[in-house]
């Protein structure tokens, strides 16, 4: 992610020391993921299709809740009742427990004139309770109205309260058990109120031309499918959507255009296969009249980029380059990690662009920077997923510094000349301090990580040098990939491949809250 504020004070920050650099850098309301109160915008107002004052196409608020709570036959639960929430203390109701998602294969209807979306989503899991697992929790928005859900086709209870979808199967789930949960909902998707640091709402958001994009972090997917959404809980993807013929599809992944369901009269379909385990909040779903530009990286692999209606020269210019930063980017961080690449230029007033894999979601002030940026989290919080939000920093920090990369390759720019003059500015500011890169407290994720979190990773470099440095861009993905991981993991990693103990420079400067000490503060003798 990068919020259009925090990029704007980064170019302001950047440009200056890149000289020579060619470009600037169905239920009531209460029972949803809690998110603590410091945490929460204000909701943005207006609702779909009204133009709020400003100007900008107004989003449906999360307040706009169904009549009343979904509720199938009461089923006692035979056997243990999986948590509400996986555990991690910044969202207490992100997620779930006693199981584990495999694969969501997502059947929709999506009717953009009425936000009227119908759907039969298909959950592949395997439970991971100790004993028998006897009810477990999925999350899903109130705007969805649960019709029926089945656990391995027998129909199971259910009930629909808040954002919480709690499911009782018929008979106890043994542990290690495959399930398969089939749920059929309709609704109209909205926003999901709260999202973090101020950057707005995450979820369904309709777009200018009355279309309609899926984004948003922490949460985005429970806006249009039952999720266990919690980026520790990675699965593949399906997503079948059928649109009027007028519009268009695409998600992430790969295009299928065999085997698909014939459309009714006047529609079309689409399928987007996601191959990899990604989590929820790098799913989207683009729904608009865009144009489309093909191409392939340097191994082959599809790039798909899509344009809404009036996206400028700029945007495609942007997009052209696409294979060349993966190529630059590959040289770093290993071989790109998915099946495909590309981006999703949305024309539209958003406070971010997201990485949304394969496939980032980027708003109509995008710049080269930010496409370097995204491209970036595609093997740094898409390949390898943080375990809590704690350690956002392993997301956001490598790929602020994915840039520095870029300029380093391409603009020859001098990065210790940079990271020296940036120190200048900063070293004695203690608001830049102020707040930790890790366990930074929930609403603070995606602040400091855009500005302190380059420094402290070039810091590291200078610190383990070159080649162990090195060794870490490129082992992080190709160990950590396909799994989740954790600030502590990458001391220990880090400290492996240098030879080092790094406990104590990677406190003060990933988790102090001071300008680091004279002994940590010129690694390798840079700046002194």
């Amino acid at each position: 992610m990068r919020s259009r504020w925090r990029h704007a004070a980064a170019v302001t920050a950047v440009a200056a020391v890149l000289a020579g650099c060619t470009a600037s850098i169905a239920g009531t309301a209460g029972l949803g993921p809690v998110v603590p109160t410091a945490a929460l915008p204000s909701p943005t107002p207006g609702p779909a299709g009204i133009t709020t004052p400003s100007g900008r196409p107004g989003v449906p608020s999360s307040s706009a809740r169904a009549p009343g709570s979904t509720t199938e036959s009461t089923v006692s639960p035979d056997g243990a009742v999986g948590s509400v929430g996986i555990g991690d203390p910044y969202y207490p109701r992100s997620g779930n427990g006693g199981y584990e998602v495999d694969h969501y294969d997502i059947d929709l209807t999506y009717d953009p004139a009425r936000n009227a979306l119908t759907a039969v989503t298909t959950v592949s899991a395997t439970v991971t309770a100790g004993g028998k697992l006897g009810r477990f929790n999925l999350d899903l928005q109130p705007q969805m109205q649960v019709a029926s859900v089945t656990v391995d086709t027998v129909a199971a209870g259910f009930t629909h309260s808040g954002a919480e979808l709690t499911v009782t199967p018929r008979v106890g789930l043994a542990p290690g058990r495959r399930i398969t949960v089939v749920v059929t909902y309709s609704g109209a998707p909205a926003a999901i109120g709260g999202g973090t640091a101020g950057m707005g709402d995450g979820g369904w958001y309709r777009t200018p031309s009355g279309g309609a994009v899926a984004i948003g972090e922490p949460y985005s997917g429970s806006a249009w499918y039952p999720v266990n959404e919690h980026p520790s809980d990675t699965a593949t993807y399906r997503v079948t959507a059928t649109v009027p013929q007028k519009w268009s599809v695409i998600s992430n992944g790969v295009a299928q255009t065999t085997g698909l369901p014939a459309p009714s009269g006047g529609s079309k379909v689409f399928r987007w296969a996601q191959n990899e385990p990604i989590t929820s909040y790098e799913s989207t779903i683009y729904i608009d009249t865009f144009s489309t530009v093909t191409g392939t990286t340097a191994d082959g692999k599809p790039i798909v980029s899509v344009f809404a209606p009036g996206d400028s020269a700029k945007d495609r210019g942007l997009a052209a380059q696409t294979a060349k930063i993966l190529q630059v980017l590959s040289s770093h961080f290993g071989t790109y990690p998915f099946d495909a690449a590309g981006g999703i230029y949305t024309n539209q007033e958003l406070s971010f662009a997201l990485e949304t894999a394969t496939r980032p979601v980027y708003a109509n002030w995008v710049d080269l920077d930010t496409v370097v940026h995204e491209l970036t989290h595609q093997w740094f919080g898409d390949d390898v997923v943080i375990k809590r939000w704690a350690d956002i920093c392993l997301n956001e920090c490598f790929a602020s510094y994915g840039p520095w990369l870029w300029h380093q390759d391409v603009d020859h720019a001098d990065l210790d000349a940079e990271w020296v003059a940036e120190m200048a500015k900063y070293a004695g500011d203690a608001s830049f301090w102020a707040s930790p890169l890790v366990d930074m407290g929930a609403g603070n994720e995606f602040t400091s990580v855009y500005s302190r979190g380059p420094l402290a990773i070039h810091a590291l470099r200078k610190q383990m040098g070159e080649k162990a440095f090195a060794a870490l861009l490129k082992g992080w993905p190709a160990t950590f990939g396909g799994r989740a991981a954790s600030f502590d993991d990458l001391v220990a990693y880090a400290g492996r491949l240098s030879g080092q103990n790094l406990t104590g420079f990677m406190n003060a400067w990933f988790r102090g809250t001071v300008v680091p000490p004279a002994r940590y503060l010129h690694p390798g003798g840079i700046g002194k």
